[in-house]
């Protein structure tokens, strides 16, 4: 780690509170798959579930602790791996017989329930002040995971009055939020603004932001390209229990990430030139916990929640009579891709039957474009 980035995190660390540790939620609703079949259930710590889970085979009734024959346990395997949709398979470990059993794939798993993006584009005030700004939000996932950006790129010119001259300012703004189990978060946020002014300000601030806390400034003059800040950290997590077929398993999804920001441009008294690319990424890694005794459970997989860059650049140049100006924004976006998946693991008697439950599948969403790109010359009325 270099001085200056370990100048920054010791100072992020001592500043602001609450970034020493990630922050924790508890979703209180469990997620019941099948409830007709596997209703949520709660069991006193330590509880043993292992041959206590009666099997589905009509062959013969389950009894704890009773014994069966040779023929009778094949005539249930076979007649259990039917009924289930199951994989029958050999475990060589113990020298018995393991039941796959994939549940019912749950919506949340791979659908979207979120709505269409919104978007602001500039337009020209016919009162003929300026303010050119363009907005935007879009958002992905759905209750369990979901992730998203929002995109603010601002350019505005004011007028001379009798106590001061004509100001021109330039404004990015990018963040970053993502959703775990119904916690919803800002992630990370980059702004930056320039202000030039005759005989006034002629300057501005760069700032970064994690979970809505301020955590690096800087502040820039004239030809300005402070060094570019690229920072990982963990966010926080969140818990909720889902019913992993007779087995209530709470997944702790914890939520890492990095924040970054790049600034450049140029300031003074009749322009404001900003060039700036917030941006940042989080990622999923899951864990399990259980009150009951069981063979095994687990989670298996990760998830990318986003990775993205938001380039906004803005300039306003201001001579004389007409004002010239300049706005972009791009977009560089992936996000909700990889694969959760919790299983329980049961001993049923003489074999064991394990359950599946895939909690989120996504292929992957990405998007690569130019966002806005225009530029214009207006004429103030100030000169004759």
């Amino acid at each position: 780690m270099n001085r200056a980035l370990s100048r920054f995190v010791a100072m992020m660390l001592a500043v602001v509170p609450g970034l020493g540790a990630a922050q924790s939620y508890v979703d209180p609703n469990p997620y019941v798959v099948q409830p007709s079949k596997y209703p949520f259930a709660v069991y006193a710590p330590g509880y043993t579930l292992n041959n206590k889970v009666a099997w589905e085979s009509q062959v013969a009734p389950f009894v704890p602790g009773a014994s069966y024959t040779t023929t009778q346990e094949y005539a249930i395997l076979q007649d259990e791996t039917n009924r289930t949709g199951g994989q029958l398979q050999y475990d060589a470990s113990d020298f018995t017989h393991n039941i796959d059993v994939q549940q019912a794939v749950i919506p949340e798993a791979f659908q979207h329930q979120v709505p269409p993006p919104t978007e602001i584009m500039p337009w020209t005030n016919p009162s003929q002040t300026f303010n050119k700004s363009y907005v935007r939000t879009e958002k992905f996932g759905n209750s369990l995971f979901g992730a998203g950006y929002h995109l603010n790129a601002l350019l505005t010119a004011e007028t001379a009055t009798i106590n001061a001259d004509k100001k021109v300012v330039a404004v990015a703004d990018g963040r970053l939020f993502a959703a775990v189990f119904s916690s919803e978060h800002d992630v990370v946020r980059g702004r930056a603004q320039v202000v030039g002014q005759n005989g006034g300000d002629n300057s501005g601030t760069a700032a970064l932001y994690v979970l809505g806390q301020e955590v690096w400034s800087t502040s820039l003059y004239a030809t300005y390209s402070p060094p570019p800040i690229n920072w990982s950290r963990t966010f926080f997590s969140a818990s909720k229990t889902f019913m992993v077929g007779p087995v209530p398993i709470t997944v702790k999804a914890s939520l890492s990430g990095g924040v970054k920001l790049a600034v450049q441009g140029l300031i003074g008294p009749t322009v404001a030139r900003l060039s700036a690319i917030p941006g940042g990424w989080s990622n999923v890694a899951a864990s399990a916990s259980v009150d009951v005794i069981i063979v095994a459970f687990g989670v298996e997989g990760s998830l990318a929640l986003i990775n993205a860059t938001l380039p906004a650049s803005g300039e306003v140049f201001w001579p004389v009579c007409t004002l010239d100006w300049k706005l972009k924004t791009d977009l560089d976006l992936n996000t909700l891709s990889g694969t959760l998946k919790a299983f329980a693991r049961v001993r049923i008697l003489f074999f064991k039957k394990t359950w599946w439950v895939t909690i989120a599948q996504w292929a992957g969403i990405t998007h690569k474009r130019t966002l806005l790109g225009i530029e214009g010359s207006q004429p103030l009325g100030i000169c004759s």
